[in-house]
């Protein structure tokens, strides 16, 4: 693997780290241990393609020559891929010799009404009942009905009384029987429909008929076979080694570590000679080309770390890595001292206990 650390440098850097400039032979003299965990971090996006064909209409004389159009089948008219694999895009076409106007079916751009079925009206509630009889009494003679009451009131009656105070009814036209304020009606009178019964329906104003909705009053349609190309991003990640190296190792060599990085935008591109031979298979199948892919974009970024061990450092294992200056070194607990600390924490917890019982 090219501009990779040497077992010679990483054991110098180690000895550095720990005190001991110059002796990284002697280290290896000691049984240190160093083994190789090279990271890859692969994110790739492809823009998958699709087609398909469907009729469709616009209302009136509508114009698609701005379109492009295509001849026979869709699928083999060229569409040029996008230049960016991660933007979304659709192309429209129009298949060439399919554009038509052609008469709506409607009469003339118009549509009966189905608020008032044709008719123009709708039937109006009768309005809040007369303030001043309550619709009890609007009338002594009709009773607001325009009929002779089956029960007439019988003379020297309250009813007969009270005809002073009463109008002409408009419904029997009997004078003095009705209402001052109704007029024998019992209601007041509906601002809707003038006491009539009936008012303009408000969807087609009176006229019957309205707009024909497919066509827009035209008359007409347009209609033609479309075609449409689709491109959608489709991402895929790998990352290695697995399982991850510790959480701190992945920060710091996140933060300064001397990445190397190649970027594929082709099927055809070989992958960098520099990468660790443990990962070609692995990028090899995650690069494979997919079914309907048109364009791509692969991102590889590859970094060279080791884990070393030394017998006479037994709390610890050093990560090493290429840096911006030479190689870095992180020292990380190893399992042995994790598992000390972890059974010393248990003892503290479990003595905690013990004297809070006997508390």
């Amino acid at each position: 693997m090219a501009d990779s650390l040497s077992d010679d440098e990483i054991l110098e850097a180690v000895a550095r780290h720990i005190g001991r400039p110059g002796q990284g032979p002697r280290l290896r003299q000691d049984g240190a241990d160093i083994s190789r965990l090279p990271m890859l971090e692969l994110r790739i996006v492809r823009s998958v393609e699709t087609r398909s064909t469907r009729p469709e209409s616009r209302p009136g004389k509508y114009d698609i020559s701005e379109r492009v159009t295509y001849e026979g089948e869709l699928r083999d008219h060229p569409v040029e891929p996008p230049k960016d694999p991660a933007r979304s895009r659709k192309v429209e076409l129009v298949l060439h010799g399919s554009v038509r106007t052609v008469a709506c079916g409607c009469d003339e751009g118009r549509q009966p009404c189905s608020r008032c079925r044709a008719k123009g009206k709708l039937s109006c509630e009768t309005g809040p009942l007369c303030p001043a009889c309550k619709g009890v009494e609007p009338c002594t003679w009709c009773d607001g009905t325009g009929r002779r009451r089956k029960d007439p009131a019988p003379a020297g009656s309250s009813r007969e009384r009270n005809a002073a105070g009463r109008t002409t009814c408009l419904k029997c036209r009997k004078p003095r029987t009705a209402c001052p304020q109704c007029q024998g009606r019992g209601t007041e009178k509906c601002p809707k429909c003038d006491d009539t019964g009936f008012r303009d329906c408000p969807v087609c104003e009176g006229e019957r008929s309205t707009e024909h909705t497919p066509c827009e009053g035209t008359g007409l349609v347009t209609r033609w076979t479309g075609g449409s190309v689709g491109h959608a991003p489709r991402r895929s990640t790998v990352k290695l080694p697995d399982p991850a190296p510790p959480l701190r190792v992945r920060r710091q060599t996140g933060r300064t570590g001397a990445w190397q990085r190649a970027t594929l935008t082709s099927a055809d591109e070989p992958i960098p000679e520099a990468l660790d031979p443990a990962h070609v298979k692995a990028v090899e199948v995650a690069l494979a080309p997919r079914p309907d892919e048109v364009a791509r974009r692969a991102e590889i970024e590859w970094l060279q770390l080791v884990a070393v061990t030394i017998p006479d450092e037994p709390d610890h294992v050093f990560h090493v890595f290429p840096g911006p200056g030479g190689p870095e070194v992180l020292p990380i607990w190893s399992r042995r001292r994790s598992l000390r600390v972890a059974a010393v924490v248990a003892g503290v917890v479990v003595a905690l206990l013990l004297v809070a019982a006997l508390v």
